[in-house]
């Protein structure tokens, strides 16, 4: 393992890696820079299409909770039509039965 050197201020949390011959690995450094520059571009990018993909999911959530709602609403408002043509059938036949007692009397 090669041995590693500290920055001019003797922080040894901040180091390169150097070869036995005392070289800078230019290779390693410009591979890792690389790596952190491919990170730090994908990283907004990820985080962006992380929500985008969690807002989606929350939309649909949503848009099947309206559309339970507008066929509840549809449902009832059937229902409430055919109970109110049931109410008009019965009011016409007791006015008709009211109607045809008050003839017979």
């Amino acid at each position: 393992m090669a041995p590693s050197k500290s920055n001019s201020t003797g922080d040894a949390s901040v180091s390169c890696s150097q070869p036995e011959n005392g070289f800078l690995n230019s290779l390693s450094l410009l591979s890792s820079e690389k790596a952190v520059q491919e990170l730090l571009e994908q990283s907004p990018l990820q985080e962006t299409d992380d929500h985008l993909i969690e807002f989606s999911e929350a939309m649909r959530t949503v848009a099947k909770a309206l559309r339970r709602v507008a066929e509840g609403k549809a449902s009832a408002q059937a229902e409430a039509a055919e109970w109110k043509r049931k109410y008009e059938l019965e009011r016409a036949r007791n006015l008709h039965l009211e109607h045809k007692g008050f003839l017979n009397d």
